[in-house]
């Protein structure tokens, strides 16, 4: 359909598009938000929806601003650079609740869901960043994909990342230039550098950089060490980073580790096993919730570290932990939901399947000193039924931390017949969410579910639910 088509948007799917209706078929449209009245220039018909190419907005929404970024139109990053931000933060609200109510089919969800916790500074807070390499060596694109795409959307700054990763890429773009190194080239599989990989710990300065190649070997990464740590020892320190008890002379930026990662694969899987540390040490460290973790190429670490306090904090303070409780920690990546349960937990139980993140977790409980908590590499939902046939102490409160696809039922069947008081549930995906509650409603009812903006401008929203066994 070619013609023109005007519409009113109504409401944002959970990709951020805004989204419309046309004679009762829903129409999805890039780049368009709620109270938009908008022209569409093209209709592409998918089965039960359609999307909508935007052509012009007749009539503003009350909530439209000017994207601060310039390549806001093409990259897929920041969805919802249009919208007010404390209008994406009662969007985000009302999408929890809608997703409760309709899938986890939870009396009163309206009630239930608090207002989003959001961020006083939104800017420049991903401390970590992911750059896809593409073109030549005289000309290399470093930046982003676009929606729905592999091309690269190249540019020089990104504020919604910390600015360390702007710094880096910089070096990167110098160095593939003055080396002549090829970057990878996705369609025919050939090229080197695939990924640069960005971390940084705002805490300490200590930066990791990730080099993700397709080949086992790049030229001059002596020279490229030397030129990121004299870049980074001349940047300032950014608002909110550093300890504050760091003396201002001290409030440096440190390559803490360089890394070479060897990808070979023809994949959409960004590191490879194999790896070689070209500069600094194999991790670096960041303090979080007053303690200390390190951090390697292939760890988990909230890309948020200041609103990650905030959804443990709540986590934490919804738990309710008494001195003679034993609190599990289900999917509990490197440790950090499990070492704050273990502050208010008489013990503590953190399991995960992935062997690399226990090796972490443990590591992490011994540097900040908790014996009181233990770790199991397990799949958590074999794990939980043999440990509640054989343990003759049973679980209190746990806390399970799933990722985006949920929890597997078989764990939700075993939560139901455990006697805990309470079980806090983290989510970065409410349509599990609501799922996995809607499981879980025999014997627990949602008591409160707290909303966490860990990535403003993005339609991404992380969820805390507490619910109280019937």
């Amino acid at each position: 359909m070619n013609a023109m088509i005007d519409i009113k948007i109504t409401d944002l799917n959970q990709q951020g598009q805004g989204l419309g209706r046309i004679d009762g078929q829903v129409v999805f449209v890039d780049g368009a938000i709620p109270g938009d009245q908008v022209r569409l220039q093209q209709l592409v018909a998918r089965g039960t929806y359609a999307i909508g190419q935007l052509d012009q907005i007749l009539e503003p929404s009350p909530d439209r601003i000017s994207p601060f970024c310039p390549l806001a139109d093409r990259c897929g990053g920041c969805a919802l650079q249009p919208m007010r931000y404390g209008a994406q933060l009662e969007h985000k609200r009302q999408q929890v609740v809608q997703l409760l109510a309709r899938i986890g089919r939870v009396p009163d969800a309206e009630s239930k869901v608090t207002a989003t916790l959001g961020m006083d500074h939104p800017y420049h807070y991903r401390c970590k960043i992911q750059f896809p390499v593409r073109g030549t060596f005289d000309n290399p694109q470093i930046g982003f994909f676009a929606r729905r795409s592999h091309a690269v959307v190249d540019g020089s700054t990104c504020d919604v990342g910390h600015p360390v990763g702007d710094l880096v890429r910089s070096c990167v773009r110098d160095y593939i230039q003055q080396y002549r190194v090829r970057p990878y080239d996705e369609d025919r599989h050939q090229g080197s550098l695939r990924h640069v990989v960005v971390r940084v710990a705002r805490r300490t300065g200590q930066v990791l950089v990730v080099l993700v190649s397709r080949t086992k070997q790049l030229p001059a990464t002596a020279e490229l060490a030397r030129q990121l740590s004299d870049a980074l020892a001349k940047l300032p320190p950014q608002p909110d980073d550093f300890s504050p008890d760091l003396p201002a002379d001290k409030r440096l930026y440190t390559l803490g580790s360089l890394v070479l990662n060897h990808q070979p694969a023809k994949t959409n899987v960004i590191m490879g096993p194999g790896q070689t540390i070209l500069a600094g040490g194999s991790f670096i460290e960041e303090d979080l919730l007053g303690m200390r973790f390190q951090i390697s190429p292939h760890s988990f670490f909230q890309v948020n570290p200041a609103q990650a306090e905030v959804l443990y904090n709540q986590a934490i303070a919804l738990a309710q932990l008494d001195p003679d409780d034993l609190a599990l920690d289900l999917y509990c990546g490197t440790g950090t939901i499990a070492l704050a349960l273990a502050q208010k937990a008489g013990s503590v139980i953190g399991v995960e399947s992935v062997a690399p993140a226990i090796a972490d977790a443990k590591i992490n409980a011994s540097r900040n000193g908790y014996a009181n908590v233990r770790f199991e590499v397990a799949q958590a939902e074999d794990w939980l039924g043999d440990f509640i046939a054989t343990s003759p102490v049973l679980p209190t409160v746990a806390v399970i931390d799933p990722p985006r696809r949920g929890c597997d039922r078989s764990l939700l069947e075993a939560l139901r017949h455990v006697p805990l008081k309470r079980l806090v549930y983290v989510s970065c995906n409410p349509a599990t969410l609501a799922r996995d509650v809607q499981i879980l409603a025999p014997d627990y009812q949602v008591r409160q579910v707290v909303p966490v903006d860990m990535f403003p401008w993005t339609d991404s929203i992380e969820c805390v639910c507490l619910l109280d066994r019937i």
